[in-house]
């Protein structure tokens, strides 16, 4: 099976496309740039043409859309990309003559918060509280709206593993001997490590039967903020972190201020006022009833070996 993929240089995309070359399947790297291929087939296309990704994409039989943009300074600029390109890709497929089959990776943000006891499901509306879940639930709005072929949506939620940048800093920080909370109170959250959630995408793209469907991809656990920090420490082998509990209004500071830097430099920051806002939700919680039933899924409990994993490859590469 041949599977093309956007984004296919960044954290994700690099996992997708090894796991899938080890599983057997033809991945083709669709990319803006050249870079470090590794044997694997790689596309040089222009995004802003959907000519130029029609002929990238010609003779494969999936679409793996994992390219976008998680911040910016403008919700103008952020729908250019998130909504924009998908727009492309859409006419793109949509020109095939080959059936082909599209996969759209949105995210967890699109549902808004949600609980542990009462966790996001597929068939809820979609309730973003940021720009960026915004813009990727208008995007799929758009991919149920216009495409013409097979397609399946996958929210993933917070991805951590190899060459993951998000996560960083949490093993920075527990590195030495801390762990960070807004607030007094430990929000519940969802996790999946980079090759689960390669795997999951197979378990979807191997599947027949869930034309249209879409997916929340998680481990299918639900953890606390704390004891992710704990883990963490573990797996770099130091004891239990001192949880620094910042009280909401220094943080909802000194996330201000970062902002307006931010703003002002045209550099957007991971630090901003809507990242405070998803931290001072009830939690961040998606149900995987439904994937377990489509799709068979059922991941292993292994977030400790992961976390430790994840470790060593921040050491081995000078991350850390």
């Amino acid at each position: 099976m041949k599977v093309a993929i956007t984004g296919a240089n960044g954290f994700v995309g690099k996992t997708l496309l090894r796991k899938m070359k080890e599983r057997g399947f033809e991945p083709r790297a669709l990319v803006r740039k050249p870079f470090n291929c590794q044997g694997i087939d790689c596309r040089i296309i222009n995004y802003e043409d959907p000519k130029s990704i029609a002929q990238a994409i010609k003779g494969c039989d999936v679409l793996i859309h994992n390219a976008g943009k998680t911040k910016t300074i403008s919700f103008t600029e952020m729908l250019n990309v998130n909504v924009g390109l998908t727009r492309r890709i859409v006419e793109a497929v949509n020109l095939q003559e080959n059936p082909m089959r599209l996969i759209y990776m949105s995210t967890q943000a699109v549902s808004g918060p949600a609980s542990a006891e009462s966790p996001a499901v597929e068939s809820a509306e979609m309730n973003p509280l940021s720009i960026y879940g915004k813009s990727k639930a208008l995007a799929e709005r758009l991919i149920r709206n216009q495409c013409k072929k097979p397609f399946n949506i996958i929210r993933p939620c917070p991805v951590y593993g190899p060459g993951d940048v998000d996560f960083l800093s949490l093993f920075r920080l527990s590195k030495l001997g801390f762990s960070f909370q807004v607030g007094s109170e430990d929000k519940p959250i969802n996790m999946i490590y980079s090759e689960q959630l390669a795997d999951f995408i197979m378990h979807v793209i191997t599947n027949s039967n869930v034309n249209g469907e879409s997916f929340y991809a998680t481990d299918c656990r639900v953890y606390t903020q704390a004891e992710i920090a704990r883990m963490i420490a573990q797996a770099i082998g130091k004891k239990e972190p001192k949880n620094l509990k910042v009280p909401p209004i220094l943080a909802h500071g000194v996330f201000g201020v970062s902002d307006v830097i931010g703003r002002i430099r045209h550099m957007p920051s991971a630090v901003n006022l809507e990242k405070y806002n998803e931290i001072m939700a009830e939690g961040w919680v998606a149900d995987c009833t439904k994937a377990k039933q489509l799709l068979g899924w059922d991941p292993a409990d292994e977030i400790e070996q992961k976390l430790e994993e994840t470790y060593k490859w921040y050491i081995e590469n000078d991350w850390l």
